[in-house]
């Protein structure tokens, strides 16, 4: 393999050519996601050059998952039906071939959450996306969150991170640094990808971290990998809450100029400043 493919300016110019797949394609993604924040999310993915499909009925969810182009999972919100709309669209996802990601809010806190993300693993999504509490609960490393807060760094799940490989092809963990994990395309060895930014403003608004796994799975969709799927989302929601922030006066000004950078953002400069391949 050329060593080229691993430098920093190859992988931006994969990310980018994959930024402009997304737009061309609008891939349909189909979300199983929190109630609070199912608008958002499909807001986010309209701005962004998906196309959102928000369906949670049991009887729609497997049908839906495997005519979908991706399919994003989301514990936020959990209820007996939508538990059960959660298990059939990973069956038949996992049965169709479409990749899925599966979002587990609050699993480090919650037993029930945990639990079930643990029984939906077995279907293997493509990319797990979390902060790094409920990632290291879910390779069982006795960690406790706070809520869907976090007590730990994105650098303290990097082992766990790891260990979750055996069970998915990615894992992202958010921080003030997220760090993802994965396989590149032509790779055996995973890779591990580190990248700075955002916009304090992003925990105070509800739903830009659900937003930022449907933006993963819409990625999924029409990338290499899910390493670059990951890697090019998180820098797309970044990017663009550095751009909201310029002008947002509050958390509601913000969350409407996060959607707009969403849809506007170049991602070229950023790419180039803040990725670092570890």
């Amino acid at each position: 393999m050329q060593e080229s493919y691993f430098s920093p300016e190859a992988l931006s110019a994969r990310l980018l050519a994959t930024r402009e797949r997304l737009r061309e394609r609008a891939p349909l993604v189909h979300c199983l996601t929190n109630q609070v924040t199912v608008n958002f999310v499909a807001n986010a993915l309209l701005a962004a050059g998906a196309s959102p499909a928000m369906t949670d009925h049991p009887e729609e969810a497997g049908e839906l998952a495997a005519a979908a182009d991706a399919v994003l999972i989301n514990l936020g919100t959990p209820n007996a039906g939508s538990l059960e709309a959660m298990r059939r669209a990973a069956r038949a996802a996992n049965a169709a071939g479409k990749p899925w990601v599966l979002d587990p809010v609050g699993a480090a806190a919650l037993p029930l959450r945990r639990e079930v993300s643990l029984e939906l693993m077995a279907h293997h999504p493509a990319a797990i996306r979390g902060n790094a509490s409920e990632i290291m609960a879910l390779a069982e490393a006795g960690t406790r969150g706070r809520g869907v807060d976090t007590r730990h760094d994105s650098q303290d799940a990097l082992q766990a991170a790891g260990d979750l490989l055996t069970q998915t092809n990615g894992v992202a963990i958010s921080g003030p640094i997220d760090r993802l994990l994965g396989r590149p395309a032509e790779a055996a060895e995973p890779l591990t990808i580190s990248l700075a930014g955002g916009s304090a403003w992003q925990p105070r608004v509800t739903g830009t971290g659900c937003a930022l796994g449907g933006l993963i799975a819409a990625y999924l969709a029409v990338a290499e990998s899910p390493l670059e799927a990951m890697t090019v989302a998180h820098a797309h929601a970044a990017a663009a809450a550095e751009q909201a922030a310029h002008t947002a006066k509050g958390p509601g000004s913000f969350a409407m100029a996060w959607l707009d950078a969403l849809d506007s953002v170049e991602l070229t400069g950023f790419l180039a400043s803040r990725l670092t391949l570890d």
